[in-house]
């Protein structure tokens, strides 16, 4: 029922190149004094897709990615490895607007992907 994002970008060779190993990515908020880059996902939507005579087959996902860096440029580049991957497993659904820095300083990035996990 958690979408597997998190085992996506680990996978990803150039996501851990900029995000650590393990990467920096985690559900809901970042901890407190995590090293830039890194990003946070949420859970938006998502269900199970129906169908009338057998259980599901998959369960879809609609996830809200925000990077977060110390400037335009560590935003920008962590957010372009995490889409190129997320865009091999998924697809992007939407840009956001420049998420609230709450008074870090950090420079973020927000878009929502669509997942899909067979079961």
């Amino acid at each position: 029922m958690i979408p597997p994002i998190q085992s996506i970008l680990q996978a990803s060779g150039a996501v851990r190149a900029l995000l650590g190993d393990p990467i920096r990515v985690w559900p809901g908020v970042a901890p407190e004094g995590a090293a830039l880059p890194y990003a946070t996902w949420s859970v938006v939507g998502g269900s199970p897709q129906a169908q009338l005579s057998d259980p599901p087959p998959s369960d879809g996902w609609r996830v809200r990615l925000t990077v977060w860096g110390d400037g335009t440029s560590q935003a920008n580049a962590a957010a372009v490895s995490i889409r190129d991957e997320v865009e091999r497993h998924g697809s992007i659904e939407s840009y956001n607007p420049t998420p609230d820095d709450d008074d870090t300083g950090a420079f973020g990035i927000s878009f929502d992907v669509r997942l899909l996990a067979i079961r």
